[in-house]
């Protein structure tokens, strides 16, 4: 029992919760490709896939941690880390002749994180062209 219902109705409920959160996020970056004509193609169904992976890949994280507060700080930093800075130099890899099997290389061990793969599945529909 927690908080008075059983534990799969409090995580399935906590978990539609979460999404319809991630959802709010998502539907205001949807809406904002399309009012400033950015081109690229379905983004929305990478934005939905995200919707529904991060809370559980967020879940799975938070039993690494007994304080909500050190928790918190470090998802934060892998965010950041994983959400920013490896998605940049994937992508900078990528381009460059000579270290483009490193890069190749790298974005498969970090596919299963869902900040990376939505920055870099953006990022790569974005610079389709590029790539």
């Amino acid at each position: 029992m927690v908080s008075g219902s059983g534990l799969l109705s409090y995580w399935v409920s906590n978990f539609i919760a979460d999404a319809t959160f991630h959802f709010l996020p998502a539907a205001v970056g949807l809406i904002g490709v399309h009012a400033f004509g950015i081109d690229v193609p379905d983004v929305g169904y990478l934005f939905l896939a995200v919707v529904f992976c991060n809370p559980s890949f967020l879940y799975v994280f938070t039993f690494f941690f007994d304080k909500d507060e050190s928790g918190s700080l470090v998802v934060k930093m892998f965010y950041f880390l994983f959400g920013v800075i490896a998605p940049i130099a994937v992508s900078i890899l990528q381009v460059i002749s000579t270290t483009e099997n490193i890069a190749n290389i790298l974005r498969w061990f970090f596919y299963p994180l869902p900040i990376f793969s939505l920055t870099f599945g953006y990022m790569s529909i974005a610079q389709r062209q590029i790539i």
